[in-house]
């Protein structure tokens, strides 16, 4: 890699030959030629200042997502996977051992797109291009770490206390590139500053919850779409307490 591939194209950082900037979570490119400074209008593009508030993460997440619209394409993808699974579950007698299987299947697409999400929502918070194939061979790059963080945080969310630490260290093992136990580590760091922030925007995604249950038939598949811009103001929480 030459002298000006050295450093990330977002932030300035060295990245040093790696894929992904360490700093930012940038990905880099190979042809890429000095960093770039960041732009500051926040109607339609990310701001790196300090102190933001929830809303402002809210704000940022939703814009983010509006301008990359492509971010929705793994929601979209598992839930009308999953609806027509659970359809094809109900509607057809297959016995329990289909069921099973069927279940099986719905839970490994739903795994793969939403890490697949988040990778991709990354690249929009980042202003990357996005691209599911990539995204999707990221995820299967990283399976083991993954699946360890998912099922993990399975067991954590059964405690609702646990929850926001679970989203916020998924979202870290993908922009910092580490695992599943540095993730929760620098999750504690980031709720001890952030606390009200993170709870906001829970706060947000139960209402979202509760409202999109009384959409029929698409509910499932709303609430998806409302995670991508929560998952968004999640990494802005993140990158906002990492710029400080």
């Amino acid at each position: 890699m030459s002298e000006k591939n050295k450093f990330c194209t977002n932030c300035g950082a060295a990245v040093d030959g790696k894929e992904f900037c360490p700093q930012c979570g940038a990905k880099q490119s190979l042809d890429a030629a000095t960093p770039q400074t960041p732009p500051s209008s926040p109607s339609d593009k990310v701001v790196h200042e300090q102190s933001r508030g929830a809303m402002e993460h809210l704000t940022i997440g939703f814009n983010v997502a509006m301008n990359n619209p492509l971010v929705f394409l793994p929601a979209i993808l598992s839930g009308v996977i999953g609806g027509v699974i659970g359809f094809t579950s109900s509607a057809l007698f297959i016995g329990i051992t289909g069921s099973i299987i069927l279940g099986l299947i719905n839970f490994i697409i739903s795994f793969i797109l939403g890490f697949a999400s988040t990778d991709m929502s990354r690249d929009a918070y980042n202003k990357q291009p996005l691209d599911l194939g990539s995204s999707i061979n990221y995820v299967f790059s990283r399976i083991v770490p993954f699946l360890i963080a998912a099922i993990f945080g399975g067991l954590l969310s059964l405690t609702v206390v646990f929850i926001p630490i679970v989203i916020l260290s998924l979202v870290i093992m993908v922009i910092d590139e580490t695992d599943v136990f540095d993730a929760f580590g620098k999750t504690f760091n980031v709720i001890r500053a952030d606390l009200g922030d993170v709870l906001v925007v829970l706060l947000v995604a139960i209402v979202g919850l509760f409202m999109t249950g009384y959409i029929p038939y698409i509910s499932s598949l709303l609430y998806s779409l409302l995670n991508v811009v929560l998952g968004l103001a999640f990494i802005d929480i993140y990158m906002n307490f990492k710029n400080r």
